[in-house]
């Protein structure tokens, strides 16, 4: 009985010893010029390694000077300009600017320039959460007085599902009298089918007075296609149903509406100096119960991370609806909006 005991309390200690051992493990940059990075991999993007150096912080370190990875402490989602995806680990490799993927049930050897993504599956909720929170000033057609926006952009990646919340508020505060000019709140989220296809739904807020819009709830489904998979570059193209329910600035409802919706949306990454992103989307909706109605929606967006974590944004956004609501006789809306936001990585 005794011995039993010794050999239960044995097989404890080394099974804690083991999942110390690997909480510890480090991941290693090995670059050509022969130093070696060790710390955390946090992210693969388009060829740009983003790597937390136990000495160093934070790096931004491009592709054409790493040898190869090892990187096992953790799962990572990869995705390969081949339209594959992966879940599994990091090994060296022999060769200059190569790695090996290990998904457990087999090895494959990539060039780092080809991940076209690498995200770390978090164990913990809040870490999964990437994005940016912003602040600024803006100027819009409604008004030549300056105006304060709030903008806020997540993503959050699970295995092959992505969900993404986008809110923004335009509001003026003149002499007293308080506006909420333009509004915006979407989650959507979306599911890998394979490398290529994905499907997905919507759920949408949207306020716009310059159109005399008080209220649109939009709900969709939809379907989409990776259109472009390069190495700085990246698009999908989504088309669905969805439904309105709107009220104008007179309080006249609609119903339900319902739409058919186009949908482009690219963007383009530049990690060396400057550190700009760049995306575009573009919507077009075609009404199906609404006498040939057609809207449409879509905005630019360029953020430069001027220092780590700290982004300067520039927005450019614009909305046509050929149907006036009552409470304005606009079809066009247009904006321009500056904002200083901090980065969760």
């Amino acid at each position: 009985m005794l011995q039993k005991i010794r050999l239960i309390f044995l097989v404890f200690v080394f099974q804690w010893i083991a999942v110390e051992a690997s909480a510890q493990e480090r991941d290693t940059l090995h670059l050509r010029n022969g130093q070696v990075m060790i710390g955390r991999l946090l992210a693969i993007t388009l060829g740009i390694i983003e790597f937390d150096d136990a000495d160093l912080n934070v790096q931004n370190v491009r592709y054409h000077k790493i040898k190869t990875i090892s990187a096992g402490s953790r799962t990572f989602r990869i995705e390969t300009i081949d339209k594959n995806f992966y879940y599994g680990v990091l090994k060296p490799s022999k060769t200059y600017g190569e790695v090996i993927i290990d998904n457990s049930l087999e090895e494959k050897a990539y060039q780092i320039a080809d991940i076209y993504e690498l995200r770390v599956l978090e164990n913990r909720f809040l870490k999964k959460i990437k994005g940016t929170i912003s602040f600024g000033y803006s100027y819009t057609k409604s008004s030549d007085i300056g105006r304060r926006n709030i903008d806020v952009n997540l993503k959050f990646t699970e295995n092959k599902f992505n969900v993404a919340l986008t809110a923004s508020s335009i509001f003026t505060n003149n002499q007293g009298d308080k506006t909420r000019d333009r509004e915006g709140i979407l989650l959507n989220g979306f599911y890998d089918l394979d490398e290529v296809w994905l499907t997905g739904l919507l759920l949408n807020y949207q306020r716009n007075i310059e159109l005399g819009l008080d209220r649109r709830f939009q709900q969709g489904l939809g379907i989409g296609r990776r259109l472009l998979l390069k190495n700085n570059l990246q698009g999908v193209l989504v088309s669905g149903l969805v439904t309105n329910q709107e009220r104008d600035l007179e309080e006249n409802s609609s119903g339900s509406l319902y739409e058919f919706p186009v949908q482009f949306s690219m963007n383009y990454f530049h990690y060396s100096a400057p550190n700009i992103q760049i995306s575009f989307t573009s919507g077009m909706y075609f009404g199906i119960n609404q006498d040939g109605r057609k809207r449409f929606d879509g905005e630019t967006r360029i953020n430069w991370e001027v220092i780590s974590n700290l982004n300067l944004g520039l927005q450019f956004y614009s909305s046509f609806d050929n149907a006036s609501l009552a409470g304005s006789s606009n079809n066009y809306d247009y904006g321009i909006v500056f904002n200083l936001g901090y980065k969760l990585k």
